[in-house]
């Protein structure tokens, strides 16, 4: 009998083919904007995260707190004593300047910095030439090593090493620099932020040669610590350190992991109501189901009638409306799921900033169960109403 009602089922949906399928599309769309929303949310998670953890996994960054009275900048003693500790402290410091390369004037920002920076800084990564050397760093020479948007800027598709750039500063003084390396074009999600019109010096050359920048002074210290020592140990003794040398509220440290843990909760959350939305498209279907089936038990009453006058048992009967509301749901389910995922691999490709694909087995499951469940949420009543219909009353019905 089960297997009857479901021919019987799929003959009922395949006769009204029109009100079938404008029913099957409320399904899939309920289904793929739940399947679609969180799977979103969840290669962008898998995606930013992957990046920020090869950007600066074992990192710190202690910052002034600039509402606290003693948030100042921090000085090279203040270094010194962090120094003690199994960690590296880039010193950095940088200021917007007018720059020349031939008729091209930009505004550069020069980062006065360390032979050490790539080492500390691991989104420093050359595509060709060089970084300048502690030899360069000793004798404050020229040099600068251009980010890929400057170099562009300045020099288009041609070459740029070994070529100059004329640094202009407020105080009218002029000074000619030598490119010697260009940086790669930091990709993905982090793209947007890390990618400028820069260009790294040596710091005794930006002491030099631009004026306004004051010694002495950091406004904060990014911090490499070794792989094999302890993180969260690590930051305990940056922490006592400093709170030694200055008040307590006046700096904080964050961590890659804190910021990780922050972003994976406002993600967690965006996904929820991003679902919340797909879910009110999967009720929206089931009104349209439970609107099908009560207009399917409306006209196929005499139908009913006459197969109760033949002996059907209502359970029967309730049997082959329910089969019919589950037949649709499932072919919507897995029609959204489909879609779903041929909308997801297409954003994949296209956008760079998601470039890790993810679609979860659970969230599957998921959208297909509760796809189901409205389906038979919304199909009982009808069924329920074809199943006690009387046969006389079901047969003499116009």
């Amino acid at each position: 009998m089960l297997i009857e009602n479901l021919k019987t089922a799929l003959e009922a949906l395949y006769g009204n083919r029109l009100r079938t399928l404008l029913t099957l599309l409320g399904v899939v769309i309920g289904v793929f904007a739940v399947t679609t929303t969180v799977s979103l949310g969840q290669i962008a998670t898998a995606g930013i995260t992957g990046e920020i953890q090869a950007f600066g996994a074992q990192s710190l960054f202690v910052i002034p707190e600039s509402s606290h009275p003693e948030g100042v900048p921090f000085t090279d003693a203040d270094i010194d004593a962090l120094s003690r500790l199994p960690i590296e402290i880039l010193r950095q410091r940088s200021t917007r300047v007018w720059a020349n390369a031939g008729e091209e004037r930009v505004r550069l920002n020069v980062v006065g910095t360390t032979a050490n920076a790539p080492r500390i800084d691991r989104s420093i990564e050359l595509d060709r030439g060089r970084f300048f050397d502690e030899r360069d760093e000793q004798a404050a020479a020229q040099v600068i090593v251009l980010s890929a948007d400057a170099a562009e800027e300045f020099f288009g598709s041609g070459p740029a090493l070994g070529r100059e750039l004329m640094l202009e500063t407020s105080g009218g003084n002029r000074s000619f620099y030598t490119v010697i390396g260009v940086k790669k074009r930091v990709g993905g999600a982090l793209g947007a932020f890390a990618n400028d019109v820069s260009g790294d010096v040596p710091l005794e050359s930006l002491y030099r040669d631009v004026s306004g920048v004051p010694r002495d002074r950091y406004d904060f210290l990014p911090i490499t610590i070794a792989l094999d020592r302890d993180a969260g140990a690590i930051e305990r003794q940056v922490r006592a350190i400093l709170d030694r040398r200055r008040d307590p509220e006046s700096y904080q440290v964050q961590s890659i992991e804190g910021a990780l843990s922050l972003f994976n909760t406002i993600t967690v959350i965006l996904q929820a109501l991003l679902g919340g939305i797909g879910a009110i498209s999967l009720v929206v279907g089931g009104i349209g189901i439970l609107n099908i089936m009560l207009v399917s038990v409306t006209e196929r009453t005499r139908e009913i009638g006459l197969r109760k006058a033949l002996g059907a048992q209502p359970r029967t009967i309730l049997q082959q409306f329910l089969i019919e509301a589950v037949v649709l749901t499932v072919i919507g389910g897995v029609l959204g799921v489909l879609l779903s995922i041929a909308v997801l691999w297409t954003v994949v490709a296209l956008v760079p900033f998601l470039d890790v694909f993810v679609l979860d087995p659970w969230i599957i499951a998921l959208a297909l169960f509760v796809s189901v469940a409205t389906g038979v949420a919304f199909g009982v009543w009808p069924a329920r109403r074809a199943a006690a219909l009387s046969p006389i009353e079901a047969l003499r019905y116009e």
